[in-house]
């Protein structure tokens, strides 16, 4: 399948803490960030950010950029039909066609295989067939990184053309993403889904009003948004709406989630692994804070009333987002992208704000924000093509596409408040990868909140100690194997 605003100054400004970095020292009542970006500062500045690209002209020939991804969202994100008056539709198609014309190329994409564990075997075939195929993939997370580590994309760090320390690519996933001085996926401006899977709180106003509760704004201006407070707000809000005295979806809770959700490990700065000295990686997970988090997590979720544990799936009658868009609770998690697909048109007034932090001495807010990953075939001919192009994409993605998508898709169906734009520029500041999550393949210790939490609501336990020494050989097997595919 093929397919591919003026933007405010305010908001190119905002943006550009997507990437930045800064060693500046913070304390609890600045909005700074741990990647350096300063969401109060950004919003008022009104000054042209956009260097450079720093590439030379170039005309391909009219010769084929061929894409490969494996969602219909993914190829919306990238690909634009032709103008339809809707602003982010718009600016990937302007994007597109522009360097279409100036660098004489032909963007192709092909989104035919569109289960994501398809998509990796496709991937594996061509590659190991040493089929020229694609210059791009971009790929559902897990399945791209096991791709990575069999061998089967380049390090990014030696395609030509690709400067990764340029500030359209992110920092924090490149310092993140790097073992032994080596990178084989990476988020990318390209498109704006990193922004959109964002893990973020949204709010009903209206219920929190009508249970004298404030809103979190200032607690999380002042650094004091934290999971004990989330947890006092919502533990004990629960109405019995139908009055048939069983807790159903058809009354109202303090939180809603799912029992798997692992936004917290990431929001709370819990480690999964942590670097070495030789660049690798090594377990980390089992410390008094993990263990403090889960029993704190496990004793709300199941033995208070003012949580429901609700359902991912789509077709389940307990599906999170309609319930918080009709208005069944006063807190619920939230990908950015719901609004959009969800709420707009809610009859309810919303706000949005980062999920907390583990108490006021943290550094900081950290998103959980991992979509599909981009990543350069080993079996590509033209490295130079697929980097300059990839890098120019990235380029006007990062100051054209992901500003509309922030002004008009996320500012127009969220933020009802100049509050709400802060807490949105808050969360991009903040955007982080994981990657202990990236890698982990369900084989190692990223996803112990859904095993504790048990993914089928009913209860778990939250004995983090026995877990840990029950998976700990085959997460070190799955670790150990991840390490060597870097180290190859």
């Amino acid at each position: 399948m093929k397919k591919q605003l003026s933007l405010t100054l305010a908001a190119a400004t905002l943006l550009l803490a997507f990437a930045s970095c800064g060693d500046e020292t913070k304390t609890p009542t600045e909005t700074q960030t741990p990647n350096g970006g300063n969401a109060t500062e950004a919003l008022t500045e009104a000054v042209d950010p956009r260097p450079e690209l720093g590439l030379p002209d170039m005309d391909f020939g009219g010769a084929e950029y061929r894409i490969s991804c494996y969602a219909e969202s993914d190829a919306e994100s990238l690909y634009a039909d032709s103008l339809n008056g809707e602003g982010v539709n718009d600016a990937i198609y302007k994007r597109n066609s522009m360097m279409m014309e100036k660098y004489n190329f032909k963007l192709t994409l092909d989104n035919s295989v569109t289960e994501y564990n398809e998509h990796g075997n496709m991937v594996s075939r061509f590659v190991l067939a040493g089929d020229d195929a694609f210059e791009l993939i971009y790929g559902h997370v897990v399945g791209t990184c096991n791709n990575a580590i069999a061998g089967y994309f380049m390090n990014l760090y030696e395609v030509p053309n690709l400067d990764l320390s340029k500030p359209w690519w992110p920092k924090q996933y490149v310092d993140e993403m790097t073992v032994y001085g080596k990178m084989f996926t990476i988020c990318s401006g390209i498109n704006y889904n990193q922004l959109a899977s964002a893990k973020v709180l949204v709010f009903n106003k209206d219920i929190l009003s009508a249970n004298d509760m404030v809103f979190p704004y200032d607690m999380v201006r002042s650094g004091k948004w934290t999971m004990d407070e989330l947890i006092s707000q919502t533990k004990d809000l629960y109405q019995d709406v139908n009055g048939n005295g069983t807790h159903d979806i058809e009354d109202i809770y303090g939180f809603m989630t799912y029992p798997s959700q692992n936004g917290f490990l990431v929001s709370t700065k819990t480690s999964v692994l942590a670097p070495t000295a030789d660049g690798g990686r090594e377990f980390s997970v089992m410390s008094d804070k993990t263990v403090s988090l889960v029993e704190k997590i496990y004793d709300w979720y199941y033995g208070t009333n003012g949580v429901l544990l609700s359902s991912y799936q789509k077709d389940d009658p307990d599906y999170l987002p309609p319930l918080f868009a009709n208005g069944h609770a006063a807190y619920a998690f939230s990908h950015l992208y719901f609004a959009n697909q969800f709420y707009r048109e809610a009859d309810i007034s919303y706000g949005v704000a980062p999920m907390p932090k583990y108490d006021e001495q943290q550094d900081g807010y950290y998103v959980f924000a991992c979509p599909s990953l981009f990543s350069i075939p080993i079996t590509t001919q033209n490295p130079e093509f697929a980097g300059y192009i990839f890098e120019a994409m990235t380029y006007y993605g990062y100051y054209d596409i992901i500003p509309a998508y922030y002004e008009i898709t996320l500012k127009g169906k969220i933020a009802d408040s100049p509050d709400d734009v802060e807490m949105l520029g808050i969360i991009n500041d903040n955007l982080t990868v994981s990657f202990a999550y990236c890698y982990d393949n369900w084989e190692g210790f990223a996803h112990l909140l859904g095993s504790r939490m048990n993914f089928t609501k009913t209860g778990g336990s939250k004995d983090v100690a026995s877990m840990y020494q029950k998976n700990l050989k085959p997460a070190q097997r799955r670790l150990d194997k991840v390490l060597a595919g870097f180290a190859d």
